[in-house]
């Protein structure tokens, strides 16, 4: 809750390293957060859909860019 920042929170729904109910947690605690699920992949879900990571990623950023 303390983090001040936008945050994009990326998440593989298989993850069973760090479960997907965490990743929801953290969404709600932080407040200006964002989480993204990716179906298919687990803990590393950048790796396992590079592609769909970058567009997220970008997607983010630029808005990002374009609020400042």
């Amino acid at each position: 809750p303390n983090i001040k920042c936008s945050t994009l929170l990326v998440w593989g729904v298989n993850d069973t390293a760090t479960p997907l109910s965490d990743g929801e947690k953290m969404e709600k605690l932080i407040p200006d957060a964002g989480l993204v699920t990716v179906a298919g992949a687990g803990h590393y879900a950048f790796l396992e859909n590079t592609p769909l990571f970058l567009r997220v990623v970008e997607s983010f950023l630029s808005k990002e860019i374009s609020n400042k």
